[in-house]
């Protein structure tokens, strides 16, 4: 689900309180009797004379309270948040920017770098271009960490040697097998500081995606790859516009991105991406920071929105760093997948979608778009080899197998595991319910999005135009219907990742999710056995 971390930048939530109120629990009492707390039940007075007087008065003072609070929270939580995070992106940007700029000059009169010549004298100055750069970047971080970074991927590219002493793909499983479990020793059995290793967990998790991808591209991909050499394999893992934040790149598109032969004219299209996911970086880091927190304080008595507001801090911290990992690939001019659907005319390639991740028409639709590039890496390498063998013939096996994998990148993170094992069994439990109530009624209200008019193959489909307008109406209700579960269970799964760690108590003030869950009567579980249940009674 998640695959870099939004723990290279965290600023404590604002809290309103002023020095004045602090002997009065936080809730500041305005002159004239009313609480300054916006969702304060005593806020009115049923034994007053006149109702209708002292409404009005509550309702300006409220408005008057949270126009205050907006402008309080724009002055000391927006602003020093975007400073302070504009220092932190300034050296990533100029960092990718700087290695785009020496690799054109190097390479100014040669054309694309084809997959035999990775390893060639004549290509290592552009991974020595991109090694240092990340290595710098990495060092600014991270500080003296950064020898743990390098240490752990030395031993991968040790491990990687071993691809050539196995037979087809056994030798790309070993590899996976003991990459992902050294990942586990080291935090298992070496590292003391643990609150420090969450930030290179993500960094490690990215480096241990590309080196399975490149094992198992030498033993069963199409493309014509060689074992990279020890420069390419640097530039590769160290490569700044990945190497910190991600996104996964497989090794192929790393190495067709070493020369831009489009000039001035792919300079433009870069610089209107940066620029726009730039901003977009920003906005997303104020609401996550600043603005949800605050309607989280002004939720009033709902729990579902309590629960929402809170998991909506969680997203647009995920959206933070994806918008920025989109614009280090804009500034470096690193491609992705070349796929139309993958890429936006705006913002260039896309690591997420936050449009269909808000509004998603279902849970599986939501985890193909939190993280793109991992879906895919999860999707070739894992979904597909589990579904070839003679062992998985089952797809609920492969799919669990995939969220399982998922779940090991991450570490021992046990808020992740609980997250999207979740996800597998209610995003399973949805699709195969969807995909029979479509096909018994023949409409399009399976989990997959429509296809379109054309390609769409159910005839009662919204899309065409043989659709009836009390059949349009009711398939477009069925599929509101659905959407908004699927956005009951990202505000139940979400608050899971509210804590820096798997905290149970049932306490409120402890803020857990055990807590969120026992509040909401832990709907979203019943929600998700009761889909497998009507699925297996009416199939």
């Amino acid at each position: 689900m998640q695959s870099m971390d939004y723990q290279y930048y965290d600023e404590p939530d604002y809290i309103d309180v002023d020095d004045d109120d602090a002997g009065n629990g936080g809730h500041a009492e305005m002159e004239n009797g009313f609480p300054y707390g916006y969702h304060n039940p005593s806020r009115l007075n049923p034994n007053q004379e006149d109702d209708d007087y002292y409404q009005d008065a509550t309702v300006a003072e409220r408005h008057l309270t949270l126009m205050e609070r907006l402008s309080d929270n724009l002055e000391n939580c927006v602003q020093p948040s975007l400073i302070q995070v504009a220092q932190y992106m300034a050296p990533m940007l100029i960092l990718c920017l700087v290695s785009r700029i020496l690799k054109q000059i190097y390479a100014r009169r040669r054309g694309t770098v084809a997959q035999s010549e990775a390893n060639c004298l004549s290509v290592a100055p552009l991974h020595v271009i991109n090694s240092v750069c990340g290595i710098i970047l990495l060092y600014l971080t991270l500080g003296p960490r950064l020898g743990i970074i390098l240490v752990l991927n030395i031993i991968s590219y040790a491990l990687l040697q071993f691809v050539r002493l196995g037979n087809g793909q056994r030798g790309a499983i070993a590899i996976a097998a003991l990459t992902i479990g050294s990942q586990f020793l080291y935090e298992l059995a070496i590292w003391r500081q643990r609150q420090d290793w969450p930030q290179l967990r993500g960094i490690q998790m990215v480096a241990n995606m590309k080196v399975i991808s490149v094992a198992f591209d030498l033993t069963g991909s199409k493309d014509e790859i060689t074992m990279p050499g020890p420069l390419a394999y640097l530039g590769y893992i160290l490569n700044p516009a990945t190497c910190l934040l991600g996104p996964w790149i497989r090794y192929a598109h790393y190495v067709e991105s070493l020369v831009d032969n489009k000039g001035s004219h792919n300079w433009l299209h870069n610089l209107r991406h940066m620029i726009l996911n730039v901003l977009l970086c920003l906005l997303t880091l104020a609401i996550s920071n600043c603005l949800a927190p605050t309607l989280s304080d002004m939720t009033g008595s709902s729990h579902t929105l309590l629960m929402y507001t809170g998991a909506l801090s969680v997203r647009t911290s995920h959206y933070f760093v994806c918008f920025l990992a989109q614009a280090l690939l804009a500034c470096a001019n690193q491609r992705l997948e070349e796929e139309p659907t993958n890429s936006n005319w705006w913002l260039g390639h896309l690591v997420s979608r936050p449009g269909q991740i808000e509004w998603p028409r279902s849970l599986n639709s939501l985890v193909r778009s939190w993280n793109i590039p991992m879906h895919d890496w999860l999707k070739r390498y894992v979904y597909r080899g589990a579904m070839a063998t003679g062992s998985s013939q089952h797809l609920l096996v492969s799919v669990f197998c995939t969220y399982l994998i998922s779940s090991l990148l991450h570490g021992m993170d046990l808020r992740i595991y609980l997250v999207l094992l979740s996800l597998a069994a209610f995003g399973q439990g949805e699709m195969m319910l969807r995909r029979h109530l479509a096909q018994s009624f023949d409409a399009c209200i399976s989990a997959n999005p429509c296809r379109g008019s054309e390609l769409c193959r159910y005839s009662r489909c919204p899309a065409k135009p043989k659709c009836g307008p009390f059949v349009n109406l009711l398939i477009r209700l069925a599929n509101l219907g659905f959407t908004l579960l699927v956005i009951y269970h990202l505000a139940y799964l979400g608050v899971v990742l509210l804590n820096e760690s798997l905290s149970t108590d049932l306490d409120e003030e402890s803020g857990s999710f055990m807590w969120h869950w026992s509040e909401a009567g832990y709907l979203s579980h019943y929600l998700g056995i009761g889909m497998f249940v009507l699925y297996l009674f009416i199939s």
